[in-house]
């Protein structure tokens, strides 16, 4: 994803600023993209909007490094000589001390004293640049990204494989459903035309979406659910998506059709 933090959407219903449990959610942010080393002025604008809710998308922080562009030389890591892989994992250490700093941006720490902040991952703060099931570090990963976004000791999140939740806000005739993907932690590789979720992943969501009900249920994908870019790009280059594990995003498709959840925004 771009390394640049983007404001993807703002889902406006109400003027309310944050709200108790059972109050209608009126403001919903989203955002990723967020280079813990650059200045984020856009925490401004954000916190402009008195959001009841924020929700982190993914790549949350920058937690890979990279090495040059590189063609020719000792190590190349681009073109039809790479012989090195162009990211690569930080430790742990590392990985903690950028999510503390972006903890400490300005901004973001004041957005953090008004408003409720939920996220998922995508790729790098996963620990590498369009990694899957297959990275190692993965467990350690999640602990430190659900330090990140304060959750609590005995929840759920701290015990399953993967970051997936899902969270109902707003009382009954006003709820708002937020669920959240992973799409990293049991994912199948990039040209496998596998699996995204993994079968308790699977179940879960199936569970979710024929739960108790809402006006409106928000489902968050760090990669995109409806493009077909990779389809039409390919095979110059390639963009991460469902859509490069078609029967993935069928499947996921005929779930949310099976669930009559009309109302449901991805």
């Amino acid at each position: 994803m771009a390394a640049t933090f983007a404001l993807l959407l703002l889902l406006i219903l109400s003027s309310s600023v944050r709200a108790a449990p059972d109050a209608v959610v009126s403001r919903i942010a989203f955002g990723s993209c967020a280079n813990q080393s650059e200045p984020q002025p856009i925490w401004n604008a954000v916190a402009g909007f008195d959001p009841q809710v924020f929700v982190w998308l993914g790549d949350n922080v920058y937690g890979d490094n990279k090495r040059p562009f590189r063609v020719f030389g000792r190590e190349r890591t681009v073109g039809p000589w790479k012989n090195v892989p162009r990211f690569y994992p930080s430790t742990e250490e590392e990985l903690r001390r950028r999510y503390q700093l972006a903890r400490a941006q300005p901004g973001y720490a004041r957005l953090r004293e008004r408003a409720q902040v939920l996220g998922t991952w995508d790729d790098h703060d996963y620990g590498l640049n369009d990694a899957g099931k297959e990275l190692s570090g993965k467990v350690i990963a999640q602990r430190l990204m659900l330090d990140f976004l304060d959750e609590p000791e005995d929840s759920k999140r701290r015990k399953q494989a993967g970051v997936y939740a899902s969270y109902m806000f707003g009382p009954e005739g006003k709820r708002v459903k937020v669920i959240l993907l992973d799409t990293r932690y049991h994912r199948d590789p990039l040209l496998s035309d596998g699996t995204i979720l993994g079968d308790p992943q699977w179940q879960w969501l199936e569970r979710e979406l024929h739960g108790p009900q809402s006006e409106i249920t928000i489902i968050g994908s760090s990669i995109q659910v409806v493009s077909n870019l990779s389809a039409t790009t390919g095979p110059l280059f390639y963009v991460e998506s469902w859509a490069r594990f078609p029967r993935e995003r069928e499947r996921l498709f005929r779930l949310i059709d099976s669930s009559k959840t009309w109302s449901a925004i991805y």
